[in-house]
């Protein structure tokens, strides 16, 4: 994967906010997810546009807004209230290069991040160091392994071979995923499984009924549905005390 046409996408801001029904549902996901929990410390890596973590600054002693794209890094800055600038630092950089100690915080959010670095996998057990004894991780991942997830992967494909795409995301498995979080002595909460893409359909449909539908077939976390059609699961996990 080229790291330099990773970064050269996300500073398209516009081309992720379209897919924002997708921000909804996971930044609904977290929301539920964390409804009756409190964090002294909180990180969310990538940060993106900061429409998942944001909403939720109630919730957060301090949050840590990361990503490594100078544009979403702004964009995030505006999700913030001023009034609350004073609790939320905003950093830029690579995760690779930021000397973040162990266990230094009570909750990670790795949303959107596995399909696009190097070493996912080695990535995941990195960031499950960062988590405290007791904390929580919320991750998202797409199944390599599901059929939803195959098709997206051939018609990708077809985008970069006609030159619409400059590379190809990575293939994570689900079930090493959480033979990761279970060798780490993660405990899985709860999760949430939907499919995020309407593949070449996509532009033909509103961001608003993308959601109607999304929420109509797969239910939500409260009331979820046909969840083994989903190939895009959110998952929280929290650490065992020592």
């Amino acid at each position: 994967m080229n790291t330099k046409e990773v970064r050269a996408f996300f500073e398209q801001t516009d081309v992720y906010l379209t897919y924002n029904y997708n921000l909804r549902i996971r930044a609904e996901t977290v929301g539920h997810f964390i409804r009756d929990l409190r964090f002294e410390k909180a990180l969310d890596m990538p940060c993106g546009t900061g429409d998942i973590s944001a909403p939720h600054l109630d919730h957060f002693g301090h949050l840590t807004m990361m990503d490594f794209s100078e544009n979403m890094i702004a964009t995030s800055k505006k999700r913030v209230p001023e009034s609350e600038h004073h609790k939320v630092s905003f950093v830029r950089g690579d995760f690779y290069d930021h000397n973040f100690a162990p266990h230094s915080f009570d909750l990670v959010m790795n949303i959107g991040i596995l399909a696009h670095i190097k070493d996912p996998l080695g990535f995941l057990e990195k960031t499950i160091r960062l988590v405290k004894p007791g904390g929580y991780l919320i991750l998202q991942n797409t199944d390599s392994d599901h059929w939803f997830a195959r098709l997206i992967h051939m018609y990708l494909g077809f985008r970069r071979l006609v030159g619409k795409d400059k590379y190809a995301l990575n293939k994570v498995r689900q079930a090493d995923v959480l033979e990761i979080a279970s060798r780490e002595g993660l405990q899985l909460i709860d999760s949430f499984a939907y499919n995020q893409s309407f593949l070449g359909l996509s532009r033909l449909f509103s961001n608003d009924l993308k959601y109607k539908l999304t929420r109509r077939y797969f239910g939500d976390v409260t009331d979820k549905k046909h969840q083994k059609s989903g190939s895009d699961a959110t998952f929280i996990f929290q650490k065992p005390m020592l």
